[in-house]
């Protein structure tokens, strides 16, 4: 548990970063909606899909990066989220070009490092593991997605088909296999990297049931 004035030093949120992570969930939202705007202005669609979208987006890519945010400062660092603007401007660009069929890019993410006398905040380098933290840290985001994902699951299966609610489920299981599967590969920059490399346990754990999603929902005829 970091101290009171250690907190201090590391305020939750910076200047200006809630704003940040506000953008880059609209223009990932607004992505992954756009044959459902599309259809809204021509008068064939629906806001619940949009509003749907906003929700899966929500689950999927901003609770994923609190997650790496919430589990670094547990640990001790500071960690800030920061938009990436070409990342917004790829996210947007692909997704009209492909008319929403394909989502890739990242908008932003959370940046992190160690806290200013981080051994003075009762973290005795003996007991401190950066291949340890940087394994629970990046398992923090994929592992959200994993939850989330199963949440959805249990939703499609008992909620009523035509729903709303049933639309957000659908949304949002397909978000959070994608984006979760995608950043467990075991490659740089991915999550999986440096989650498999501090504990290739915890890596399976998160990877496998993701990527048994993944080639249900995505590979499968």
């Amino acid at each position: 548990m970091v101290p009171e004035y250690a907190q201090e030093r590391n305020p939750t949120f910076a200047p200006g970063e809630v704003v940040q992570i506000v953008i880059a969930w609209v223009a990932l939202s607004l992505a992954l909606s756009v044959a459902d705007i599309e259809g809204l202005l021509s008068g064939t669609g629906s806001p619940d899909y949009i509003a749907a979208a906003f929700i899966a987006t929500g689950t999927g890519f901003v609770l994923h990066e609190m997650g790496h945010k919430f589990a670094a400062m547990g640990r001790g660092y500071i960690a800030h989220f920061k938009i990436w603007t070409w990342g917004i401007a790829l996210v947007l660009v692909i997704a009209i070009v492909s008319q929403g069929q394909f989502i890739f890019g990242a908008p932003g993410a959370v940046y992190i490092a160690p806290a200013t006398g981080l051994l003075s905040y009762g973290y005795a380098s003996t007991q401190r593991s950066e291949k340890r933290d940087n394994a629970v840290i990046s398992a923090a985001g994929p592992g959200t997605n994993l939850a989330f994902a199963l949440l959805f699951l249990f939703l499609i299966f008992f909620l009523p088909t035509n729903g709303f609610w049933s639309t957000v489920a659908s949304y949002g299981f397909i978000l959070n296999v994608g984006l979760g599967s995608f950043n467990m590969l075991p490659i740089p920059p991915m999550d999986g990297h440096k989650i498999f490399k501090g504990s290739i346990p915890l890596g399976l754990l998160i990877a496998l049931p993701l990527w048994a999603m993944f080639v249900f929902l995505f590979l499968l005829p």
